[in-house]
């Protein structure tokens, strides 16, 4: 993600990265929407929290010709490594040199050799793990100067009809296996409403059997941004850039009161005065 999403947690990275792909590879409802936006912003792309590159399939079905993907787990792009070898295409591509993993946190682009311009940048459940809206306009000035001019940014979270009404006590989320071993999440949460958004402290508990009968507990606790969208676009434009489209769903409906995601498609827009004095 932005940062290491495992950082400062007394478990082991490795495990909780297996545990992370658990759950997030059963994601494949925004893998259409994702093959058509790289198929209609043709070119290179750039993931920012790309994880273990769930997203790295589609966006090369839909034709991307080349894929940066930032994250700030580096057991999660050691995952990513063995999901491209694994894929006759993204190791393809990752033999000519069109794949590039890199170690790195979003809001300081400006650090990293990414290369580019790019023809679309991704943004998915990034903006939740930011501090707050300066942590944002950080991000969307980064990418504004890494975005083709006729680019897009896709900004992809939860949207207003997910967010947490009430504080939830700590409760079962899920129970799967791992190697025929079975593992059960919990969680809590506590919300508060802000002036820019939901913030949420977020704690995971799972457990999970190891081979020898013996139960691994790891503990895992997040502090969470959730703007509301004006607040939202507001950081957009502060960083240049416009809003173009919103959704409510990767099936492309619009975004109300009840929309279960927030899709932002963001452009370079105007000319800022910054670009005017250049």
């Amino acid at each position: 993600m932005t940062s290491d999403i495992f950082a400062g947690q007394p478990t082991d990275p490795e495990l909780l990265a297996e545990l992370y792909d658990l759950e997030h590879d059963l994601v494949m409802h925004d893998a259409p929407f994702v093959r058509e936006l790289a198929h209609r912003a043709p070119g290179a792309v750039l993931d920012l929290g790309c994880g273990s590159g769930r997203l790295f399939a589609s966006l090369a079905e839909g034709g991307a010709t080349r894929i940066v993907g930032v994250d700030g787990s580096a057991a999660l792009l050691r995952r990513a490594e063995l999901r491209i070898a694994g894929d006759e295409r993204l190791a393809g591509m990752a033999a000519a040199g069109a794949i590039d993993l890199i170690h790195g946190d979003a809001r300081a682009l400006g650090g990293l050799a990414l290369g580019g311009p790019f023809a679309l940048v991704l943004a998915v459940g990034v903006i939740p793990h930011l501090a707050g809206p300066e942590d944002a306009l950080r991000l969307l000035s980064g990418v504004r100067r890494l975005l083709d001019a006729g680019g897009v940014l896709v900004l992809d979270d939860i949207g207003p009809g997910e967010m947490p009404t009430r504080d939830l006590p700590l409760s079962v989320d899920w129970r799967r296996t791992i190697g025929g071993r079975e593992v059960v999440r919990r969680s809590s949460l506590i919300r508060r409403e802000a002036p820019e958004g939901v913030r949420v402290a977020f704690s995971t508990m799972v457990d999970a059997t190891q081979p020898d009968g013996t139960i691994a507990r790891l503990p895992a606790s997040y502090r969470l941004w959730y703007p509301f969208p004006d607040a939202l676009a507001t950081q957009v434009s502060r960083a240049g850039m416009m809003v173009e489209t919103r959704y409510g769903s990767h099936d492309l409906e619009p975004l109300g009161p009840e929309s279960e995601r927030r899709i932002f498609l963001v452009t370079h827009g105007s000319p800022t005065a910054v670009d005017r004095e250049r």
